[in-house]
């Protein structure tokens, strides 16, 4: 694997991302899923088997640092963003499955956004109260 410097390193603009690293991305966003998790299915669609996750992590490495995208991600990427074109995309054709929350993770849920509101109004009471506080019993300067 070739070592790329930190200073060839590209960052987030968009007129020098490669077509290639555009189309992984977009593929990810599309699937709604990671870009590793693209590297997988590609993968997998390609060979047949799933990949473990160090053999994959060997080709997603030089992509990350890189810009290396192999050719059955760039061919994976063309199909699902073919796919997409056509409106017939459907991820779970891809394996990629969205559960939905049970109701006891809802309710959870709502208990933990409640608590967070208390404490933040409990915080809110505490300054004005300190505030207050402070006002009437200062003597010294600079209380004005």
């Amino acid at each position: 694997m070739e070592r790329v410097k930190l200073k060839d390193r590209r960052y987030f603009d968009e007129k020098k991302i490669p077509r290639d690293v555009w189309s992984v991305l977009r593929t990810s966003s599309v699937l709604s899923v990671g870009e590793f998790r693209v590297f997988e299915i590609a993968y997998e669609k390609w060979y047949g088997e799933k990949g473990d996750e160090k053999t994959i992590e060997g080709y997603f490495i030089p992509y990350m640092f890189g810009d290396i995208v192999p050719m059955w991600v760039r061919h994976f990427c063309k199909h699902v963003l073919q796919l997409d074109e056509e409106d017939k995309l459907d991820p779970v054709d891809f394996g990629i499955v969205r559960r939905q929350a049970t109701k006891e993770q809802i309710s959870k849920g709502v208990e933990y956004i409640l608590w967070i509101v208390v404490l933040f109004i409990l915080m809110f009471v505490a300054l004005d109260a300190m505030d207050e506080f402070v006002k009437l019993h200062c003597m010294f300067p600079p209380c004005y």
